[in-house]
């Protein structure tokens, strides 16, 4: 499944399915009573636009649905 990173340098957004899950927490029960992963997500590529290595939780990057 590939998912969508924003890069935090140039605000830009691209999509990999080549990432790996570091820091998993399970999963958490929200305010609203919604679940969410804790968990975060590292492209194991660097970023397309900077050149750097980005790491991102997992409850901040946008629905790869919309």
């Amino acid at each position: 499944m590939k998912l969508v990173f924003v890069c935090p340098k140039e605000n830009r957004t691209f999509e990999t399915d080549d990432f790996i899950v570091i820091e998993d927490n399970g999963i958490r029960i929200g305010e609203g009573g919604d679940k969410i992963w804790d968990a975060k997500v590292e492209p194991t590529s660097a970023c397309p636009f900077c050149g750097r290595k980005h790491v991102f939780c997992v409850s901040e990057l946008p629905c790869p649905f919309t």
